[in-house]
This record gives C-alpha cells, structure tokens and sequence, in this order.
C-alpha cells in the first residue's frame, strides 16, 4: 500500500530528515512491515480476532497524530479534516483483505502467505487498464502467465503449517487478500484524488476506521471480539504500532521524493523478508519446491511492478485538438 503525502508534508519532512535520513526510511519501513505476518503466527489468535484488534489497537495511536498534526498546522479540530469519507471506503475492503490475509498465514504461514498479497500489483495493473486507460509496459503481460505458474506451484507443492490443512485454500485467501488490496488501492486512488491534500496519517487513520466496519462485526459474528489475552495481545500491538502504524508512515514519509525504483525494490524487498522470518524465526516449512514457487511468483510480481511504473495513458477520442 503506497499512499501519497500532500505537498505541505514535504517541509515536515526536511525537519524529521534530520531524525533519519529519506533514503533510509523505505527500506526500514519494509523491514518492519516484513514482520507482519510473523506477529500474527506469534500472537496465534483466531483470524477475525487478530484482524479486528491489528485496526483497533493501531485506532487511538492514529487519532493522536492527526490531532497533533491538525494542531501543528492550525487547521480546524472538526471531524472532516481527521477523515477522508473516500478512504474510509477503501479501508472497507482492506478490512476484507485483513481477514483473508490473516486466514492464509494461518493454514500456509507466514512467508507463503505474504508472498500471495504481494499479486495485488498485477490486478491493480489491470484496473489501471480498464479503468484509467493506462497501457503498462511490455514487461507487465510478460508477468501473468509467470505469475499463475507460480500461484500453481504454490498449490501443488505447499505444505500447510496445520497438519491436514488445505493448501489449495490457504493460497484461495491468498488470492482474495490480493484482490481486495488491489481494490482497495483503486478505490483509495479515485478518494485521492478529490482531496490531494490530505497527509498520509489522515488517509491511514481513515482506512484503519474503514477496516474496522468490516472487521469488527466479523469477529462479533464469530463471537471473538475482544482482547485475545496476554501474550497475544502483546504481539497483535508491536503489530499495530510498529508495522502497521510506523512501518507505513515511514514509508509514505518518503516515496514522494525519492525515485520509484527505489521504493519499488523496497516493496519487493518485504515478502523475500518475510519468506526468511517465517522459516528462521517459526520453522516454517521452506524447502526447495516451496522456494522455487515462490520465487516464481516473486518474479512475476517484480516483472508486473516494472511494467505498471513505466505506464503510459491512453488518450481519448473525445480529447482531440480542436485547432
């Protein structure tokens, strides 16, 4: 998810640079948000649960910094500037993707399970096709067929973390976690674009509301939604503060002025890592058929993450010069 900051960000970004360096910032936030799926395995809560409280444990820390923030600039503590209505929407299907996404680390891990959502580049390509006229590189179509080899490899060789699982399940909410990413980066981009000013914290404190709305009555529905207890709510909060919350501003904090390769590598560095952490720190099962699929898939999602940043829009017949 990368959200754009608004031009006046770009003054409180020379004075937190002195706090840590812009080029740094992208690669420290994909190493944090790398570790996404690990807390969730860590935390071992059911997955409505942990989606629900990742929202609502990051909620408070989020409201605090649009208010300061709101402060700092003199604006009006009215409701409207703290959320964008458009964002609150997409936060909708990012509270589906939650869901999904934490039923897949579930049953296939942590590393397999990252890999999976990362597919969200290929189908936001593809609304970006359909949608806005855009016509991606060459590169960009090369990726499907490579892309849907390695979700095939990943059904056929994966092993599931819970002895008797589905595989082929595991990587279904994989794929829908991609899905409703992908949408909900879509539907962020039309809400952005009625309110290019909004700062990245306001966007992310108004997609964690949206996630809520989607999250919360699920675990209600499934009659687990409360705390988790300690440990786990302990993992579910370092989830919510350090990837959710820091690993994204600190993101979003820099992708404005620093080139899109360089952002691009670090987005694509975050499931390679998270491959890593899940076999080194949780004995995930990772052995050279697991590899290959999901090299394969990372190679598709690179060649798609290519091919959609060198993106050309189509003009419309109706835009012809009248001269």
């Amino acid at each position: 998810m990368t959200l754009r900051t608004d031009g006046g960000a770009q003054a409180a970004t020379s004075r937190s640079d002195r706090l840590l360096p812009v080029m740094l910032r992208p690669w420290l936030g994909a190493v944090m948000i790398s570790f996404s799926a690990v807390w969730v395995r860590l935390a071992d809560v059911e997955p409505a649960r942990s989606a629900m409280l990742r929202a609502a444990y990051a909620l408070p820390v989020l409201v605090l910094l649009v208010v300061i923030r709101a402060r700092r600039s003199g604006r009006s503590t009215g409701w409207h500037p703290w959320v964008l209505p458009g964002a609150v929407g997409a936060g909708v299907l990012l509270g589906i993707d939650f869901v999904a996404w934490h039923e897949s680390i579930a049953i296939i891990g942590a590393g397999l399970g990252t890999v999976l959502p990362n597919l969200q580049v290929v189908f936001v390509g593809i609304a970006g096709v359909v949608l806005f006229r855009e016509r991606p590189a060459g590169s960009f179509w090369v990726a499907l067929p490579i892309v849907l080899i390695g979700i095939w490899l990943l059904g056929a060789v994966g092993r599931p973390i819970v002895e008797g699982a589905s595989v082929a399940l595991g990587v279904f909410y994989g794929l829908v976690a991609a899905i409703t990413y992908a949408g909900c980066l879509v539907w962020l981009r039309f809400a952005r674009a009625r309110n290019t000013s909004a700062a990245a914290v306001t966007v992310l404190l108004s997609l964690t509301v949206g996630s809520l709305l989607v999250t919360g009555p699920i675990a209600a529905y499934e009659g687990v939604a409360g705390p988790a207890g300690w440990p786990a709510d302990g993992w579910l909060v370092v989830l919510a503060l350090g990837s959710q919350t820091i690993g994204w501003l600190l993101l979003t904090s820099s992708i404005h002025v620093l080139p899109a390769a360089a952002t691009s590598v670090a987005l694509l560095l975050q499931p390679v890592l998270a491959l890593g952490w899940g076999a080194l720190l949780l004995a995930e099962p990772l052995g050279p058929a697991q590899i290959a699929g999901a090299g394969v898939v990372l190679l598709g999602v690179a060649l798609a993450h290519h091919g959609a940043r060198r993106v050309r829009v189509a003009p419309r017949a109706s835009a012809r010069s009248t001269r």
